[in-house]
């Protein structure tokens, strides 16, 4: 394979050092660019013998191994790899000028490969530490080989586009460097009501609950909706244990980011509990992953996922919705082609208990009405948190009472770039899309980062 011109732009160059037939460069680059491609490269000259004796056997190309690592600022050891120069470096086209004859093979080989493709965990500075055997001279029963290296030059470039080919292709950031922590984590003991308490307070949608200490489930807003309020239980009397999903799925902290996001596509969850040695020491989210991997957002939002994670209709229509975009007919960039036509709505007189029946079915939200016109909105944590803190059954409240309002609408001919702006500065994942005071559909942030990806930094980074 040969290396097309490179992409991106060169950020240090580094000369090898020969000495005792060995080249080492040890040195520091910075990175600028936010979760982009790097590459580690190299070009080189170095001149080749091979002699044989009676017979031809072929030349050995597992020879001038090289030793190759990357450590951040504080010194941590991000990759380490031992490998043979020749293995990989042949196997891309070089210009080369020799001669064969019997017995004798001669040549000297020129040329630019790709040692490694990365993404860094963060920009900052990096140092490279390289070794190599540049001067050979092996010998074994029928044939001898020497090697010597003449020009030996190191580059880092950043901003590349990666390609396929003999050399590495990792990402270098793992699910330790996104996580969230503290990690709020309550005793399987613990009462409900305690749960809910944690969440309205910290602003959060999840506890992680505990067994002699060990994780071994987790609350979220959707369980207490499901196991709670829609059985009339009362949240005083139910522990933790009771409502917790469980067994819990967990993740170490060292895994890729990409494995990750895998991960919670497999399972249609939303947060990862991450476990060290059995301790509990963070949690990734969905938006851990988007915030530093806008990449993922189609593996994660692709409606073939989604509608494996949910029974809500709305995730069919999405799903129809995508690919009548993908064929070709919807408009261009305005929040109409994004939009989700069926809108599950309630009057304001609604009991709590009927709207959180529409979310066990898989609704995410319950656009409120009055006499006809939207004016509030009701989501699974509403329904959750602020039903209990009023310390009545859901039956005895109506959806004014916890809908979030004044309600925040878009028009149908908004841009994507005003509906990135305003999820952004509102923080609101859905927007009940309105025509003449007239709701005609909904907008969420999931159709949105499809779409425009780069808004996963703006709408998480909260």
């Amino acid at each position: 394979m040969k290396l097309r011109r490179e992409t991106g732009r060169e950020v240090a160059r580094f000369e090898g050092d020969k000495k005792n037939g060995t080249i080492r460069i040890s040195a520091y680059f910075k990175i600028t660019a936010t979760q982009k491609w790097c590459r580690i490269g190299l070009a080189f000259r170095f001149s080749e013998t091979v002699k044989w004796y009676g017979y031809e056997p072929s030349i050995g190309l597992q020879f001038n191994n090289y030793r190759l690592s990357l450590a951040d600022h504080s010194g941590k050891v991000l990759f380490t790899e031992k490998r043979s120069l020749m293995e990989f470096a042949s196997l891309f086209r070089t210009a080369y000028a020799g001669q064969r004859f019997l017995g004798k093979y001669t040549a000297t080989h020129r040329g630019e490969v790709a040692i490694l493709d990365f993404i860094p965990p963060r920009p900052g500075r990096y140092k490279l530490d390289f070794e190599l055997s540049a001067d050979e001279d092996f010998s074994e029963p029928g044939r001898r080989r020497t090697t010597i290296f003449q020009e030996f030059t190191l580059w880092v470039r950043e901003g590349v586009k990666p390609f396929k080919g003999a050399h590495k292709r990792i990402d270098l950031m793992k699910v330790r460097d996104i996580m969230t922590r503290p990690v709020i984590a309550e005793d399987e003991e613990v009462l409900v009501t305690q749960i809910v308490k944690d969440m309205a307070e910290r602003g959060i949608g999840s506890v992680v609950i505990t067994s002699g200490g060990k994780p071994a489930g987790i609350i979220t807003d959707r369980d207490i909706v499901s196991r709670v309020l829609l059985r009339d239980r009362d949240a005083s009397e139910v522990k933790a244990k009771e409502i917790m999903s469980s067994p819990l799925i967990t993740i170490e902290p060292e895994t890729s980011v990409e494995e990750a996001c895998e991960l919670v596509v497999e399972k249609g969850i939303k947060r990862l509990p991450v476990v060290e040695s059995g301790a509990l020491i963070g949690v990734v989210s969905i938006g851990n992953i988007l915030t530093k991997k806008p990449g993922c957002i189609k593996r994660v939002y692709h409606p073939e996922a989604r509608s494996l994670a949910s029974r809500c209709k709305r995730a069919v229509h999405s799903a129809l919705t995508y690919l009548f975009r993908k064929s070709g007919r919807a408009g261009e960039g305005t929040v109409r082609e994004i939009m989700t036509r069926s809108v599950i709505t309630e009057d304001e007189d609604t009991p709590v208990s009927k709207i959180a029946a529409n979310m066990d079915q898989g609704a995410e939200c319950v656009v409120i009405t009055a006499s006809g016109r939207p004016v509030g909105i009701i989501t699974e944590r509403d329904v959750a948190l602020k039903v209990l803190s009023k310390s009545r059954r859901a039956g005895e409240v109506r959806a004014r009472e916890i809908m979030a309002t004044p309600l925040v609408t878009i028009k149908p001919e908004a841009s994507i770039d005003e509906m990135c702006k305003l999820v952004a500065k509102t923080h609101i994942k859905r927007l009940p899309v309105v025509e003449n005071g007239m709701l005609v559909g909904i907008a969420t942030t999931r159709e949105l980062l499809t779409r425009k990806p780069e808004c996963a930094r703006e709408f998480y980074s909260r």
